[in-house]
Parts: C-alpha cells; sequence; structure tokens
C-alpha cells in the first residue's frame, strides 16, 4: 500500500467516525425533549363511556390520545341499546352514579369516573342535554377534567381541543340561526327540543303542563286542535325519535313535518347537529 492510499483510508476513517457522532448528537438532541417521539408507537388506552353523547364528545376531545369505546347506542326508535359490558380492569366515565347503576355498574367501582356527583334528571331530560347549547360547554369542560386526570401530559392538547368544540358549535348555531330565520314552527320534538329553538327563534313549544299532558296521552283533544291550527297557519310541525309515539301518530297525516332521527354510532357530533337545521332549512326551500 502507498502513502497516498494509506492517507486515503484514514481520512475516510476519520469522515465516517465523525459522521457517525453527528447522527449520535442529533438522534439525542430530537429525541430528549420527547421520549414519544422516537420511541415505538403504542397503542391508547381503551377508555369506556356510557351515554353515546358522552361518547362523541369525548372522542371530540381527546382524538387518538384514548380509545373511546361505548357501552350503549340509540336505536332508530331513540331507545338505549347495549353494545359491550366493561372489563373488570376497564376505566368508565359516566355522568353520575344513577348513570352507572343502569349498567349495573357499583358507584365504588375502581377506574370509574363521573362528570357529577348527582345529577337529579329524569332519563329524558338526560338525553335532552346532548342538544342544549346552554348546557354542552359546561358538560365539555367537566369531561375536559376527566380525561386529563388520565392523560395529564396531554392536558393542553385536551384544552385546545375543547376550544374547538365550543367554535364549532357557536359556528353551527350562527349558521342554524341564519337557514331558519323567519321559519314558523310548533315543535312537538322530544329530546331535540333545546337544539331545534336555539336557531328557530319563531318556534313555539306547548306549555310545559300540556306538553306533560300529551306525554301521558292525556288532553290529547288539545293535540288535535293546534295540529289543525298549525295545518291552516300553513306552519311545520317538528318532531323527534323521542317524542311520544302517540304524538308522532297524531301528525302523520300532515304534510309540513319534520322528523330528526338520532345519530349513527359513528356520524361526527356536529356534522349531525349541523344536519338537524340542514334537513329544515332544505324543506323549508323546497316550499
Amino acid at each position: 500500500m502507498t502513502r497516498l492510499d494509506s492517507a486515503r483510508r484514514g481520512t475516510r476513517t476519520r469522515l465516517v467516525r465523525l459522521l457517525f457522532t453527528l447522527f449520535v448528537a442529533s438522534a439525542a438532541f430530537f429525541c430528549a425533549p420527547s421520549i414519544a417521539v422516537c420511541a415505538p408507537a403504542q397503542a391508547a388506552p381503551d377508555v369506556y363511556t356510557t351515554l353515546p353523547w358522552i361518547t362523541s364528545m369525548a372522542r371530540f376531545i381527546v382524538g387518538s390520545t384514548l380509545n373511546i369505546r361505548p357501552l350503549s347506542s340509540w336505536t332508530e326508535a331513540g331507545t338505549l341499546r347495549n353494545a359491550r359490558r366493561v372489563p373488570d380492569d376497564g376505566v368508565l366515565i359516566a355522568l353520575d352514579p344513577s348513570d352507572a347503576r343502569r349498567y349495573n355498574i357499583s358507584p365504588d367501582r375502581k377506574g370509574l369516573y363521573f362528570l357529577y356527583e348527582n345529577m337529579p334528571l329524569p332519563d329524558g331530560q338526560r338525553t335532552s342535554l346532548a342538544f342544549d347549547a346552554s348546557a354542552l360547554p359546561f358538560l365539555s369542560q367537566r369531561l375536559l377534567i376527566v380525561v386529563s386526570s388520565l392523560l395529564p401530559e396531554n392536558y393542553s392538547f385536551y384544552q385546545r381541543r375543547l376550544a374547538e368544540f365550543q367554535s364549532r358549535m357557536e359556528s353551527t348555531l350562527e349558521v342554524g340561526r341564519s337557514q331558519l330565520q323567519g321559519m314558523k314552527i310548533l315543535d312537538l320534538s322530544g329530546a331535540a327540543s333545546p337544539w331545534v329553538r336555539a336557531a328557530a327563534f319563531e318556534a313555539v313549544r306547548p306549555p310545559e303542563y300540556l306538553w306533560t299532558a300529551w306525554t301521558r296521552g292525556e288532553h290529547l283533544r288539545e293535540l288535535s286542535l293546534a295540529i289543525d291550527e298549525v295545518y291552516r297557519r300553513k306552519w311545520w310541525i317538528v318532531t323527534d325519535a323521542w317524542t311520544p309515539r302517540h304524538i308522532q301518530d297524531a301528525v302523520s297525516g300532515v304534510s309540513k313535518k319534520i322528523y330528526i332521527s338520532p345519530p349513527a354510532e359513528d356520524q361526527d357530533f356536529f356534522a349531525y347537529l349541523h344536519d338537524i337545521y340542514l334537513q329544515m332549512w332544505n324543506l323549508l326551500e323546497k316550499r
């Protein structure tokens, strides 16, 4: 080997060592701030939720950081259908202790988290929480607290998602109010009533005492008179999956009616809420 060849080999060796040193240093630099950046990806932990609307809100806020698995879903009739059981060591989020008892889960169970310690509402009003624009910000804030306690390192991310949740809800409402401006409605919807009236300012709702009587099958003559008057004035009648069956039957012969179905299990929450307004607006435009 000549002296020139030896010099060239020494230069290549030093160059390889230098590149290796730079590689190690750069890897240490980029991996040091967060082990998760360079570590192999891990599966998101499973978290179980009781009510369908809690499932939708949780999925929006946590993104892919948690695998949200619903214990129930809505049927086409608006009733709850149990989807699965919680493993003995599973983490569960429920509205309150009475919500957990519906699934035969003890409130003292390990790994059980509540949005509220006690919410004294009947089942019908609990379903309406998903459609109440005044309640959703508080419910989402309580959900943020729970999921942040599970993964504290993601608190900032969850905060940003919560802000986006509230922003999208407000923008959906603004669009709905613009679409439904001037729409004359008799609101006979059940759970969806708060969302309907949040945008349709000219919607008329029966007095609470009369609505309660109608849901019980009482004072149905007054219901028939109200439907006749709405027909004469050429208003719309809105019902939903949670409207009692005998009230839905009473409006079955009305041409200007709108029916709101429950969301599909995997349907985007805001897409569903927006679709309610879009459905009403499309029918209004056709007339």
